[in-house]
């Protein structure tokens, strides 16, 4: 017997302690870009669930899913007390995505405890709605070491639980949409391939940031920052070189929105590719992690 979704959660809610040993647990993330086959602003904004890349109605059909989410899985299901807590959250963790969690001003914001918040960040987690990133830690006095950050499975999911679904490429949020794809997609080919690593972000005391390092041992890491702009040459941001300085890594990335090269910093090569080929940075992390 094969279960998915709301049927999944159904049986496991119910029967959970008798599959011990019986069952099989496989995640079947949203489709990849490179399954889909091209990467557009479409998929920025509308996301990756299948039956809304094939959809002309996207909207009215990410609608159905949210409404069903908490409906069903959230209230029907697993049996949240405080539903009108959970929908809010979510709004609030759309806002903050890719910002480091502040739980006590979550809790506040929803009138809630902090262990009714994190509970329902757990359960978001589990129902793979969004997805938590711990700090990769190397320096314990310069780095921050315990907040952490969450981002959405799907982009789709995200806009819709801000309504939020305008195409110009102005939008305040177009960075953070191209920087929660190129997390998403990394998650899937990990996930897709079983592959053994780490996805981490960086970030100092005063300020440096790398958004995401893949760890997989002390001399297996790949740093990669995204940064969604225009290039005419090579920029290496300071965060970068604070990176680098540190950690000496053999490899580095830099999606940008146009630009192709590579340079060396040090011993570092780095890897500039245009967001519309991320495809690409895929066999450099294989080759980086030895995976």
């Amino acid at each position: 017997m094969i279960a998915s979704s709301s049927s999944q959660l159904k049986i496991k809610s119910k029967v959970q302690e008798y599959l011990i040993g019986r069952h099989l647990e496989a995640i079947v993330p949203p489709l990849s870009y490179k399954e889909i086959g091209k990467v557009d602003q479409a998929q920025l904004i509308y996301g990756c669930y299948p039956k809304v890349v094939l959809s002309k109605e996207k909207e009215i059909i990410l609608k159905q899913l949210f409404q069903d989410y908490i409906t069903k899985d959230i209230i029907e299901i697993l049996k949240v007390g405080k539903p009108d807590i959970m929908q809010k959250l979510i709004t609030l963790l759309a806002h903050s995505s890719g910002q480091l969690v502040n739980y006590n001003q979550l809790a506040t914001d929803c009138r809630a405890s902090i262990t009714i918040i994190q509970h329902y960040c757990a359960i978001l987690e589990k129902t793979y709605t969004i997805s938590k990133i711990k700090p990769f830690v190397g320096n314990k006095r310069k780095e921050i070491v315990s907040n952490p950050i969450y981002y959405f499975i799907d982009n789709g999911f995200r806009n819709q639980a801000l309504r939020r679904f305008s195409k110009d490429e102005k939008r305040n949020d177009i960075g953070l949409l191209v920087e929660s794809a190129v997390f998403q997609e990394i998650l899937k080919y990990k996930e897709q391939n079983f592959y053994d690593f780490d996805i981490h972000f960086w970030r100092t005391q005063s300020g440096a940031e790398v958004d995401f390092v893949l760890y997989k041992t002390d001399n297996e890491f790949l740093p990669i920052e995204v940064k969604f702009r225009r290039m005419k040459r090579p920029i290496i941001t300071r965060s970068l070189r604070s990176f680098i300085d540190a950690y000496n890594p053999k490899i580095a990335i830099v999606i940008s929105k146009n630009f192709k090269d590579k340079i060396k910093v040090k011993d570092t090569l780095i890897h500039f590719i245009p967001f519309q080929n991320i495809i690409e940075i895929f066999d450099l992390i294989k080759s980086s992690l030895s995976l």
